[in-house]
């Protein structure tokens, strides 16, 4: 989780929405994303049965970013896009919280 919150947030720093900056660094972001979600759930795979909330939660997650970088344009940020990364956001605080209260945050 912290790697990919690094690949987040490069590619949020390179830009608002539609800037060249961010549409240059577009296809690298849904590589490392679609990266990051094959191994997610490979490891999700490996530790099944850990605790419910956290599956579905996590796996919420990475269905939203998966969503997002298959459907992710370069332009200006259409509102559908804007909701799955928003959502995705969501979706992230059940991991976060759950991890921060046994102590293992990132």
């Amino acid at each position: 989780m912290t790697e990919y919150n690094k690949v987040s947030n490069e590619w949020l720093g390179a830009g608002a929405p539609g800037s060249p900056g961010r549409d240059s660094a577009l296809p690298k972001f849904k590589t490392d994303t679609e990266n990051f979600v094959e191994e997610a759930e490979a490891v999700m795979g490996r530790h099944q049965g850990v605790q419910p909330r956290f599956e579905r939660t996590l796996q919420r997650y990475l269905d939203d970013l998966w969503l997002l970088v298959n459907n992710i344009e370069p332009g200006p940020e259409r509102s559908y896009d804007g909701a799955a990364w928003t959502d995705s956001l969501i979706a992230y605080g059940g991991p976060q919280s759950i991890c921060d209260a046994l102590g293992a945050g990132w």
